[in-house]
């Protein structure tokens, strides 16, 4: 059975290998010239244009690489779930959904599975891997999709930005909304409600909101002992460490990755955002 991931899910190239997943990217563009994420741009160019005074923009994944990869899996008569980027944050869903329409018109037993994560980042990273995990230990597709829709009521994102008009500029965050954050050394925290971003509180320093996301984990977990974090981070490794720390002390040792955020996600977010991301629940 094929996975099929895309940008929005920060994996890297190493990661696509090993894993065995399909990959869709999108386009970042910087000026004049465009970039496919992961094969032709990496971090520091996104960080390099941001620090010049310039403003990255990205693209979703584009209708012809949708076409070729899912008539592809319809040729060959597969199986394939894609767990998609969240149509609150990008029109690359709605489009994957368009374009299986148009290839089951020839293909109708195209057995293709489009799910919208609601999830972005490391968020819907981890679940991705999870979901490698499935069916690397030979769980069928219907049995991944009905463990994908558990994933998806239990994964919680937890992140600030030091700058929240550079979310709302780049229009996926209102300016009212940006204006939380507006004061100087107030740090938002924000998480993903309905596939969308949304601010849910203001702290006084990155440490007072990194305390907040423990207590989050705290209040969310019976089973300490047994969470996983992913933490992810653009140009800020410093940090990411700092909020793992201040993790293990109020809640004991935990399971963690520490990633960097994609060149796709961070042109949206611009430097040192930390994000924070686990399940409410373990998956059984």
């Amino acid at each position: 059975m094929r996975i099929i991931v895309d940008s929005g899910s920060d994996l890297t190239l190493e990661e696509i290998s090993r894993h065995k997943l399909d990959f869709l990217p999108m386009a970042v563009a910087i000026g004049e010239h465009n970039y496919k994420d992961q094969f032709e741009i990496d971090n520091q160019t996104v960080y390099d244009a941001i620090n010049n005074g310039k403003r990255p923009m990205t693209s979703q994944v584009s209708i012809e690489q949708m076409t070729e990869l899912f008539t592809e899996i319809a040729e060959n008569h597969e199986q394939a779930i894609y767990y998609a980027f969240s149509s609150g944050l990008s029109g690359t869903y709605q489009s994957a959904v368009m374009v299986k329409a148009q290839i089951c018109e020839q293909y109708p037993d195209l057995d293709l599975e489009i799910i919208d994560s609601h999830s972005a980042s490391s968020g819907l990273g981890m679940q991705i891997l999870d979901i490698v995990k499935m069916r690397d230990d030979g769980f069928s597709k219907d049995d991944i999709v009905h463990r994908i829709h558990e994933m998806h009521e239990r994964i919680v994102h937890l992140f600030t930005v030091e700058d929240l008009n550079y979310l709302a500029k780049g229009g996926r965050l209102s300016r009212g909304q940006a204006f939380l954050g507006s004061l100087v050394n107030i740090k938002p925290l924000l998480h993903v409600e309905e596939g969308k971003l949304v601010p849910i509180g203001k702290y006084r320093g990155k440490k007072k909101v990194f305390n907040e996301m423990a207590a989050q984990i705290k209040n969310d977990r019976q089973n300490l002992a047994a969470t996983r974090v992913f933490i992810s981070h653009s140009n800020d490794m410093k940090g990411a460490e700092q909020l793992l720390a201040i993790i293990e002390k109020e809640c004991g040792p935990v399971h963690h990755v520490i990633k960097e955020l994609g060149p796709t996600i961070s042109s949206h977010t611009g430097q040192g955002t930390i994000a924070l991301y686990y399940y409410k629940e373990d998956i059984s």
